[in-house]
């Protein structure tokens, strides 16, 4: 796990957690509260979580994705749909048992930040939350898509469009700065 070498202050921190488990609600408020979070709400249904959002201002919002009715995926797009609502830029994690490709890429094309596998441990959910705040990816809002930028992967471009991170990219070719992407993939396993 990569350590970013300064404490992270969470006690000005305001957190929602949506889950219809009541032991994992829980389990995640007192991961949150051993983080010394300084406001924590909490539900068991999208349609609660959709009141407190339209209402109250939240810094990380964590939804449940598999819940009856309403599920996660679809929460979180309804916050990112609002443009007028108070958490309509606010970071979302998505908590789900299941992880494979297919379903980190529902997420993230739902709008969430990232999403972190269930039981959920401790020093890995501090780790996502620092990510997450450190996080310099711009906020995009297009017809298909709201959330955070979802360009990470290096696809080529066509010969007609500059290349906007040409700087950036350059650091890459430095054989002595670059990771391999098992050492990528490692920091976030």
């Amino acid at each position: 796990m990569a350590s970013f070498g300064i404490r992270m202050d969470l006690r000005k921190t305001k957190a929602l957690v949506v889950d219809d488990n009541p032991q994992s609600l829980e389990l995640l408020s007192q991961i949150l509260s051993g983080f010394r979070l300084g406001q924590l709400k909490s539900c068991q249904s999208a349609e609660e979580a959709r009141f407190l959002v339209a209402h109250d201002k939240f810094d990380l919002i964590l939804i449940d994705f598999a819940m009856p009715g309403e599920d996660g995926l679809e929460l979180a797009r309804h916050i990112r749909s609002e443009p007028s609502m108070p958490n309509h830029t606010a970071p979302i994690l998505i908590l789900h048992g299941y992880t494979p490709e297919h379903m980190v890429i529902q997420a993230r094309d739902a709008g969430a930040n990232m999403i972190v596998r269930k039981p959920v441990a401790p020093a890995i959910l501090l780790s996502r939350i620092e990510w997450i705040a450190r996080d310099t990816r711009h906020f995009v809002e297009s017809e298909s898509y709201c959330g955070p930028d979802r360009r990470i992967r290096n696809t080529p471009l066509s010969p007609e469009m500059p290349e906007r991170r040409r700087d950036a990219l350059a650091l890459t070719d430095d054989p002595e700065r670059a990771m391999s992407q098992d050492d990528i993939s490692a920091l976030f396993g």
